[in-house]
């Protein structure tokens, strides 16, 4: 009895590494493009998480002989950033505010992914890979919940360009980031995919200028505040 179910166990393995074998993907390119939506956060700032919308394209080239191995790179617009809600009592009223820092990016992931295709029509993936990034727009937005000329020049006061060197006392950032990523995935029918991934930023995004000024005008290091990501997108593969 037990010689048989060893007997059983190889045969059903070796049948599973066969069919893997049939469904293995075929070589050569191909390529996708992505839509979908990522909740971003600045790290080791008092910012929380905000949702944006990214898109892009993608290119896979799935090695000769590697059993499912690839490698991918693309060219994507990302927007993160972050922001809170403000509470102030000016002149005997409360007033509410909310800041929000968007951050527009053009990034270049690349990645080696591993895909297998359990089925004919369905395959799994997972892929991990650096990437880098240039900010290309966005700004820092201050909204109050009131009218009029005071609510204005607040509204005013707190709305600049993200990217751009004011000076102390303005919190901007530089435009450069790199980080690394990974993204899990499965497609059907070998064009529709369904993905999920996390980007974390290595780059502090902090102008050198801005944080020796804070320095120097408060005598305490700024934290380094770094890029993080996590998206849900859907693809179309050509």
């Amino acid at each position: 009895m037990k010689k048989f179910l060893i007997a059983a166990i190889a045969l059903v393995m070796c049948a599973g590494n066969a069919k893997a074998l049939d469904n293995e993907p075929e070589e050569g390119f191909t390529f996708m493009g992505i839509f979908g939506m990522n909740v971003s956060k600045l790290q080791n700032h008092e910012y929380n998480a905000k949702p944006g919308a990214t898109m892009g394209a993608r290119v896979d080239y799935v090695l000769p002989y590697a059993h499912g191995t690839y490698l991918t790179a693309g060219l994507d617009w990302t927007m993160k950033g972050g922001k809170k809600s403000l509470s102030r009592n000016i002149a005997g009223t409360d007033v509410d505010a909310t800041a929000k820092y968007n951050l527009h990016y053009f990034e270049i992931p690349i990645r080696v992914g591993f895909r297998y295709n359990p089925l004919d029509n369905l395959g799994l993936f997972a892929e991990i890979g650096p990437y880098f990034a240039v900010g290309v727009g966005g700004k820092h937005k201050l909204s109050v919940d009131f009218d009029g000329e005071a609510a204005n020049k607040l509204e005013d006061l707190g709305t600049y360009k993200a990217f751009k060197n004011y000076g102390y006392p303005v919190e901007t950032f530089q435009r450069w980031d790199a980080g690394i990523g990974f993204r899990v995935g499965a497609e059907y029918n070998q064009h529709y995919n369904l993905m999920f991934g996390c980007d974390w930023g290595l780059a502090d995004i902090y102008r050198d200028s801005y944080r020796d000024d804070y320095y120097q005008a408060w005598g305490m290091r700024l934290p380094k505040v770094k890029n993080f990501n996590f998206s849900i997108t859907i693809g179309y593969r050509f």
